[in-house]
């Protein structure tokens, strides 16, 4: 696999850079949709092909069509978007990809706002029977049932198309979805993803994103334009610190396959003209990020983004993703609807904070941390397991820019688990594994994460979490067991390689250093002492390393209450572990705030 430097050369920190990024990273996209829905590639999608299909060919339009709003002219890719998109939307074509329901209404949002934007390129040049065909499609997306979360905006916005078009839609039922919509807010500007839903990058690539695109284009009533973004105002404040200095965002949550879809945000406040944060410092946290997935091994050597995170690897995600999602990712490109004089573009760039800092984030149940610009984040959210590793992408005690975390191939083992940052449970001297899945309650108490869960309905676990300093966390656990228990608790997983694996295992603790990483896991009760472990996950369950070790630390637990003290450590080198630091470890894990 290749990264796109490879392919395609140097990014340039420019308007005409990102251009050309855009223009290369769509262009085997749309070349393969043009040749029709036998020639997509095969994926593990629970799509039907002309669903999958319709994904490749609409997005990326949403790149495409904000280079054309702006002027940008890139003919051939519009011929093969054409030569796609009307075959796919007649059912008297061999190519019908089906009606505006289920996964195909995601599409109509594309559609839509490539009508909005660019209709020189997208309408002008259709003849009258594809008009109809068209506006028809449309019309039926506008008018279908969506999943009751975020997916309420794509009815707006394929009506916002034909709105645009001078074809009337329902503007009840479009007030009806903006208005489910704004019931899903939460403080600080965050949102759930529908009731029971959790808080993740729907927040920045969807919630936010399609709000910021309706108030730029003047589609919003101003009251509601105001709310919406004021609460975008508000989340820019807190969502700065999910992104590492090097330009990284920590992977938490599901969906993580549209990559550089996480800092699509940044262009969207651009697009709002909303200076959230200064526009030197928004453009800065865009920058970085292209850069930082522009060196990834995300592509097929003929071009194409491939399923997966920092790799390919169609195991680490949902099983709703096929070959043509990762380009939701272009989303990214939405500043190049707007002229070279905007702020955005003439903004210099500021360079990434170096100091160490905290922020506790209480809507999204989380606490980040970041130490010599790395970023860590502490989580109190849980998951209900409806899609492939919902558990452990929701609901592991820490998340990192630079380890990641892990999903597991299995509960027979803990190298098949891959339970970094996680305490797993065993009632069967560990054959099974449990860790921590849905969670009973959580909040943030000042700088602490708390959350109560229970793997059986006789065990119950309360787990605190709180960052330290230096690189490490502590964590605090309350075990009542009804039964007997084996415990394992990990530390992150670091990436491995075939070379000599330096590991330490001291009195107190486990450790590893590897790929320029270092990890440690510390026993903090003085009285009983875990042993350590060294495990080696199955290949392919980290969503940035294809290969992994992960320190641990294990324990029996018998029937009765159990007080579980930890630190953490993950930084660049390993870290000093002395009486000195130790004490001040179990002193900071033993405070009553945490």
């Amino acid at each position: 696999m290749s990264t796109p430097a490879q392919l395609y050369g140097t990014l340039s920190p420019t308007r005409d850079g990102w251009a050309r990024a855009l223009l290369a990273l769509i262009a085997p996209a749309t070349r393969l949709a043009a040749l029709g829905p036998d020639r997509q590639p095969v994926s593990a999608s629970s799509n039907d092909p002309g669903a999958t299909w319709l994904e490749l060919v609409t997005r990326p339009l949403w790149g495409l069509a904000a280079h054309a709003a702006s002027g940008g002219r890139a003919d051939e890719r519009w011929d093969e978007v054409r030569r796609a998109l009307l075959p796919a939307l007649d059912p008297r074509h061999d190519w019908h990809a089906g009606p505006p329901s289920g996964q195909r209404l995601v599409e109509s949002a594309a559609i839509g706002y490539a009508l909005a934007v660019a209709p020189h390129e997208l309408w002008d040049p259709l003849s009258g029977a594809d008009r109809d065909v068209l506006v028809r499609w449309l019309t039926a997306a506008t008018e279908s049932t969506p999943h009751d979360n975020n997916w309420h905006f794509f009815p707006v916005l394929a009506g916002l198309g034909l709105e645009r078009l001078g074809i009337a839609t329902g503007a009840d039922r479009r007030r009806a979805h903006l208005d489910r919509l704004e019931q899903f807010a939460l403080a600080d500007g965050w949102y759930r993803d529908g009731d029971g839903g959790g808080q993740d990058y729907y927040n920045p690539f969807a919630f936010h994103w399609y709000g910021l695109v309706l108030a730029g284009l003047g589609a919003l009533e101003p009251d509601r334009a105001q709310r919406l973004t004021a609460r975008s105002g508000a989340f820019a404040g807190q969502f700065q610190h999910w992104f590492a200095a090097d330009g990284s965002a920590v992977p938490f949550g599901r969906s993580l396959g549209y990559r550089f879809a996480q800092g699509a945000f940044w262009g969207a406040l651009a697009f709002a003209d909303l200076p959230a944060l200064p526009w030197d410092r928004v453009r800065g946290l865009a920058d970085r990020h292209l850069a930082w997935w522009w060196q990834r091994p995300i592509a097929s050597e003929d071009g194409l983004l491939t399923v997966g995170y920092g790799y390919p690897n169609g195991g680490i995600v949902e099983q709703y993703l096929g070959a043509g999602s990762p380009y939701w990712s272009t989303k990214f490109f939405l500043p190049l609807a707007l002229p070279p004089e905007h702020p955005f573009w003439t903004a210099a760039g500021s360079a990434p904070a170096d100091e160490d800092a905290v922020s506790a984030q209480p809507a999204p149940k989380a606490v980040v941390s970041r130490h010599r610009g790395d970023v860590v984040l502490l989580n109190g959210q849980g998951w209900r397991d409806w899609a492939r590793g919902g558990a452990a992408k929701y609901a592991k005690f820490a998340y990192s820019t630079r380890a990641g975390f892990s999903v597991p191939a299995g509960d027979r083992s803990l190298a098949a688990g891959a339970f970094d940052s996680m305490l797993a449970l065993s009632d069967d001297a560990g054959r099974r594994w449990r860790a921590r899945e849905e969670v009973d309650d959580s909040r943030v108490d000042g700088g602490v994460v708390r959350a109560r869960w229970s793997p059986w309905p006789d065990v119950t676990v309360e787990t605190s979490l709180a960052p330290f300093r230096d690189g490490w966390h502590v964590r605090l656990h309350r075990l009542v067991t009804a039964r007997a228990l084996a415990g394992a608790e990990g530390a992150f997983s670091l990436p491995w390689s075939a070379a000599a694996l330096p590991a330490t295992h001291g009195p107190v603790g486990c450790g590893a250093q590897s790929g320029g990483l270092s990890t440690v896991i510390v026993d903090l009760d003085p009285d009983r002492v875990r042993a350590g472990k060294l495990v080696v996950p199955f290949a392919g369950t980290n969503v940035l390393h294809p290969r992994t070790v992960l320190p641990m630390l294990r324990a029996d637990y018998p029937p009765g209450e159990h007080r579980i003290a930890t630190a953490v450590y993950l930084g660049d080198e390993p870290p000093r572990i002395d009486d000195e630091i130790l004490t001040a470890l179990r002193a900071a894990v033993s405070r009553p705030g945490t």
